[in-house]
């Protein structure tokens, strides 16, 4: 632990939220959204966490990860050692991810993981007409039931749209529709994907941490990506980090506040 960590805990200013971004789009849309005023930066190992000060009473930080959640510098490495650093009570991963439903679903809709399915792990096999036969062996992980609830009662005083379900979590950068339709198949109930959550809910939970993904939709993973990417992306990534400010402003996100396991 680095001496700037060890005089954040002996000024008494704990880690309530830590928020998780993966790409610099999603970190520039928290900083916006959280106020522009200088930051202080800590240095966790490989990582740095910047201190956004207090919202709601409760004291919030940022990390920013690799995209995905395995390897060297990815979402359970990243936030493994935030934690371990930092000690929160919860963990949000904020940004960016795909719809499952171009339909009924439209770009900036927020999506919260009521549950997670880690969609990676399959298994191949063969039917008996010699058909490929894929069958979903994946953990499918219910988010902070705490969370859920102050973000069910944010939702409820937001003008924005948001959609609570199941959220597939895989290394892969999906932009092909056979795919994203073979994906979806395996996994019906699914409203859409990322790439982090995965990560972030294997460091929470070994570390007995409360944690929740809130991620806006940017496109639909069907070979569209590029057309307007930069734009998308800026409209997801803000609408998801406007709903945790939103959120968070309205209390109840603090670690006395929260079902406080965390370890020490």
């Amino acid at each position: 632990m680095g001496d700037a960590v060890q005089r954040l805990i002996a000024e008494n200013r704990p880690c309530d939220v830590l928020l998780v971004t993966a790409t610099q789009t999603e970190t520039r849309a928290i900083l916006t959204r959280f106020g522009q005023q200088p930051r202080t930066h800590y240095v966790l190992g490989p990582t740095a966490a910047i201190d956004l000060g207090w919202v709601g009473s409760a004291r919030i930080y940022l990390v920013q990860s690799e995209m995905g959640s395995t390897g060297l510098g990815a979402s359970q490495v990243t936030v493994t050692e935030a934690i371990d650093s930092l000690r929160p009570a919860a963990v949000i991963a904020v940004g960016m991810a795909f719809g499952a439903d171009r339909g009924k679903q439209e770009v900036g809709l927020v999506l919260i993981s009521r549950q997670l399915v880690l969609y990676e792990k399959q298994r191949v096999g063969t039917e008996a007409d010699g058909a490929t036969a894929v069958t979903a062996r994946g953990d499918r992980v219910t988010a902070s039931p705490e969370l859920l609830a102050r973000f069910r009662l944010a939702a409820n005083t937001c003008a924005c749209q948001v959609e609570f379900g199941l959220l597939l979590s895989g290394e892969k950068l999906i932009d092909n529709d056979d795919y994203r339709r073979r994906l979806l198949a395996l996994e019906p109930e699914a409203i859409g994907g990322e790439m982090e959550g995965s990560g972030v809910y294997a460091a929470a939970s070994s570390r007995k941490v409360d944690w929740i993904v809130v991620k806006a939709i940017c496109d639909w993973a069907d070979g569209k990506k590029s057309h307007r990417k930069q734009a998308r992306q800026e409209q997801a990534a803000t609408a998801s980090a406007g709903f945790v400010l939103h959120a968070l402003t309205g209390g109840g996100f603090t670690r006395d506040n929260l079902r406080h396991r965390a370890y020490h």
